[in-house]
């Protein structure tokens, strides 16, 4: 059992004789960004019956939420202070909590102590309780804060949707799903405070009531108006989740994000007979996968007309999100998924979708979006010689999007070999022996023992961790050139698990150090915290280079296997 495990487990027995009082109310924080909220509480209700659990461990672990939920603990509040775009997130921390985790873990009921049992949820973040109207900003501006803070853009776009247009669930609906059982949630409809200004305002309600843990018993769904009055100069919002969404929506939602396709089909079958696509699109574009084809094909006679007001439907989705490609993409996903066109239909759309997304800006958060899509389409066709030559002369950039294709064709291929051997700019070698790593096969030899022929010992040593599953029985002949190349034959030979010589590669030779040798070691290590940290590492030793060649910098990012430490790395690269 983890260590986290146990000092979780025992902070649960411990609850109920904590302070000398029976039956303490366990208060759970998932703390983000800011402890000033869940300090004020802390001190506030210090000897009143509470006993305070911090969720977030001081650790990196991506397991850690799982790991909450599997521990048991019955939380009677439950607060979560961070950053909030779609996703829970901290300048100081690379830990998140996203919310479509939660509402996984809601629907199949793997986490009921923290998202079912909590009568109180403090969601301090903003954003976390806004409808779907306007505020201040617009689309294209929620839109560039998402990305500024280090957020993809496909995900960017899927979030402002939820924020600002008139399909799918809005955020309070979402959270309302999330946490269905409890009588209150409190948050933001559109910015809220920081920690430093919450807290007094939070400081000022808990000393108006009397005693937080009888008001936690007689909670009824009326306005709370003390702590609406405490935060009357916010944005600050109250939900009471059965108001906002009822049972069987809820149903609905949980039901087409579930593990069975014959219950996720049903349910939008439901869903498509009731006229109800554009209440529950987002539910449908982002769970398609599985689904079962000719969904209209197998309906009753009013096909015919479900078919009109489908496409009607899905055109004016289309329309309103016309400057979205991500919401544009899943219109064509949901077409395919009811039936409204066949899949060589679809893949031609989202090949001239794709060509316009080429056609824009390519910035790295334009690449990003092209990914996103490309990972999605596992059937989709790589870009001809001609247009991959021509957009790798347009933006720097464009070189990552080649990693997201799931195959690539024998054009693809020789247009990476040629940037290994005659790169314009040392990045492109990089991202090619990158992008190349898992897609090597026999077929390849030919030109890797041409290439392995090189008087260049880095080049021969970078070759060899790129096409490693074809070279490693030839190890020997190839490495021993530079010291480096040596470190990484003595890993090798130890069967590369011994984490000191793996460390040692690194800290030895600062000077080869770029993405490729780094992501070798860091996917040699088990522990994804640990594995990140080389990573790190690597980019406290490469920063000068790696910001004067950024298509680098952003590969690293791509590397990261937190997601907390993907975003920290996409600033990084666009900020410094």
């Amino acid at each position: 059992m983890s260590v986290f495990k146990l000092w979780l487990k025992a902070a649960i027995v411990l609850s109920a004789f904590a302070g000398g009082v029976a039956h303490a109310k366990t208060f759970c924080s998932m703390t983000l960004n800011s402890s000033d909220e869940i300090e004020t509480f802390r001190k506030n209700l210090a000897g009143k019956g509470f006993d305070f659990v911090e969720l977030v461990p001081d650790s990196k672990d991506p397991l850690w939420f799982k790991k909450s939920c599997d521990s048991g603990i019955q939380c009677d509040v439950l607060l979560i202070s961070g950053h909030f775009g779609g996703l829970f997130f901290g300048e100081g921390t690379s830990t998140t909590i996203g919310i479509a985790e939660m509402e996984q873990a809601s629907c199949n009921n793997s986490c009921p102590g923290i998202l079912k049992n909590p009568k109180e949820v403090f969601l301090m973040g903003c954003n976390t309780l806004a409808t779907q109207t306007k505020d201040h900003r617009t689309v294209e501006q929620y839109l560039n804060v998402l990305i500024e803070d280090g957020i993809p853009l496909d995900f960017a776009e899927q979030v402002a949707a939820s924020r600002y247009s008139q399909q799918g669930f809005s955020l309070e609906k979402r959270f309302a799903a999330i946490f269905n059982n409890s009588s209150k949630l409190y948050g933001f409809a559109s910015t809220g405070p920081l920690g430093a200004s919450a807290a007094p305002r939070l400081r000022s309600y808990l000393n108006k009531v009397s005693s937080y843990s009888a008001h936690l018993d007689q909670l009824t769904t009326a306005p709370n108006t003390m702590l609406q009055s405490a935060f009357a100069d916010t944005n600050f919002r109250e939900t009471v989740p059965s108001k906002v969404l009822d049972a069987d929506s809820r149903g609905l939602f949980c039901a087409l994000r579930s593990d069975s396709i014959d219950t996720k089909s049903a349910a939008l079958q439901r869903v498509v007979q009731e006229n109800k696509v554009v209440t529950f699109f987002d539910s449908i574009a982002n769970n398609v996968q599985g689904l079962k084809d000719g969904l209209l094909q197998s309906m009753n006679n009013s096909a015919t007309t479900l078919r009109q007001s489908l496409t009607q439907t899905l055109a004016k989705i289309s329309a309103n999100n016309k400057n979205l490609i991500t919401i544009q993409h899943e219109v064509l996903q949901v077409s395919r998924a009811v039936g409204l066109m066949d899949s060589e239909t679809k893949l031609f759309k989202v090949a001239q979708l794709l060509k316009q997304a080429y056609a824009q800006d390519l910035n790295y958060s334009k690449v990003s979006q092209i990914c996103g899509i490309l990972k999605q389409e596992p059937e989709l066709q790589n870009l001809d010689a001609k247009s991959i030559e021509s957009l790798s002369k347009i933006s720097p950039y464009f070189m990552l999007t080649l990693g997201c294709y799931p195959t690539l064709a024998k054009e693809t291929k020789w247009f990476l070999f040629e940037k290994i051997y005659y790169p314009n700019a040392p990045f492109e070698r990089t991202l090619a022996l990158q992008i190349l790593k898992p897609h090597w096969t026999q077929d390849d030899l030919s030109w890797v023992s041409a290439a392995l022929g090189s008087n260049d010992p880095d080049l021969k040593m970078r070759i060899y961790l790129s096409a490693r599953k074809l070279l490693y029985p030839s190890r020997n002949a190839i490495l021993g050139g530079t010291a480096l190349s040596r470190c990484i034959l003595q890993s090798e030979n130890e069967g590369g698990q011994s984490l000191g010589t793996n460390w040692g590669c690194l800290t030895d030779n600062n000077a080869e150090l770029t993405v490729d040798v780094c992501d070798h070691f860091a996917s040699l290590n088990p522990d994804p915290e640990n594995s990140d940290d080389m990573r790190w590492y690597c980019w406290s030793k490469t920063k000068q280079r790696m910001l004067e060649q950024r298509p680098e910098c952003y590969a690293l990012a791509n590397s990261m296997g937190i997601r907390g430490n993907q975003m920290k790395q996409v600033w990084n690269c666009g900020h410094r």
